[in-house]
C-alpha cells in the first residue's frame, strides 16, 4: 500500500491545533497541523495543555473519513497518537525509560520517579451515527524547562532529560512516524498499545469507587475492565472515571 501523506500547515500561533484542523478538513482530507503556541490549547476532560511559545511541539493530524468507521477503528486513533509519541522520545532520548501511562500520555522516568512529557487528545466529529473525521493532538514537551504551578503533575522535556532536541526535528519526526503508524493494522496497533501500556494484572483506583481494583483487560474499545480486590465485582472504566495507578 502506498503512503499517503498529509498536508501541512505550519503556523506562528493558533487558539488550538485541533481547532484549525477541524477547519482545515471542510476543504482537505488529510492534514498534519503545527503551531509555535496555542492560546487555548486542551487535553483531555476539558483539562488545559500549559506551554511556551516555540518551545513544544503543539500539532494535530486530522483525517476525513470516506469509509464507515468500527467502533475499534475509532478508538485506535488514541494508540496511534500515543505510541507515535512515544516512539519519538525513545529516539530524542533513548537513554531514558519512557513508556504509556494509560490511556494516553508518554511519561518518562528520573531518578525512579516518573514525569509527564507528551499527551495525545482525539476529537471525532460525528453527523448522525456516522463519524464523518478525527482529529488526533498531540503535544510533546521540548525545550520547556518550567511549568506552571497550576499543572498538576510533575511534567518533564526533552531538554530536560539532556537530550539536544531541535523542535523542527521532533515535529517532522512525530509526522514521519504518525503516517507509518496509520498503515499498521488495527490489531497490531491495539496488541502494542496494551503491551505499552502494560497495565493488566496493575492495581489501580477508581475515585468514584471504594478500595483497590485489579485490570483485568483493556478492551478493543480502548476501555479497561477492573476487578474489586474484595468484592470480585467487575467493572468497565469509562472515559468519565478517574484513576490513579496504585503499583
Amino acid at each position: 500500500m502506498s503512503t499517503i501523506t498529509p498536508i501541512e500547515f505550519h503556523l506562528p500561533s493558533v487558539t488550538s491545533t485541533n481547532d484549525y484542523a477541524k477547519e482545515l478538513l471542510r476543504t482537505y482530507p488529510y492534514v498534519f497541523v503545527s503551531a509555535l503556541h496555542q492560546t487555548n490549547g486542551r487535553g483531555r476532560k476539558g483539562r488545559i495543555w500549559h506551554g511556551d511559545f516555540g518551545a513544544n511541539v503543539y500539532c494535530s493530524i486530522g483525517i476525513k473519513h470516506t469509509q464507515p468507521q468500527s467502533v475499534q477503528e475509532l478508538s485506535i486513533f488514541m494508540a496511534k497518537g500515543a505510541l507515535a509519541a512515544l516512539k519519538v522520545v525513545r529516539m530524542a532520548a533513548p537513554n531514558t525509560l519512557s513508556t504509556l501511562k494509560y490511556p494516553n500520555d508518554v511519561i518518562s522516568s528520573i531518578d525512579g520517579e516518573w514525569y509527564k512529557i507528551a499527551g495525545t487528545i482525539v476529537e471525532h466529529e460525528f453527523q448522525g451515527g456516522k463519524c464523518e473525521s478525527t482529529i488526533v493532538g498531540i503535544g510533546i514537551n521540548v525545550d520547556q524547562v518550567e511549568f506552571p504551578d497550576t499543572i498538576t503533575q510533575r511534567c518533564t522535556s526533552l531538554r530536560l532529560l539532556g537530550a539536544d532536541a531541535d523542535l523542527s526535528n521532533i515535529i517532522n519526526l512525530l509526522k514521519k512516524t504518525y503516517t507509518e503508524l496509520q498503515y499498521a493494522g488495527v490489531q497490531k496497533l491495539y496488541e502494542n498499545w496494551v503491551h505499552e501500556l502494560n497495565i493488566v494484572g496493575k492495581s489501580i483506583r477508581i475515585f468514584s469507587e471504594n478500595g483497590i481494583w485489579i485490570v483485568v483487560r483493556v478492551q478493543e474499545d480502548g476501555r479497561l475492565v477492573a476487578r474489586n480486590v474484595v468484592t470480585q465485582i467487575e467493572r468497565t472504566v469509562s472515559d468519565v472515571d478517574t484513576i490513579r495507578y496504585e503499583d
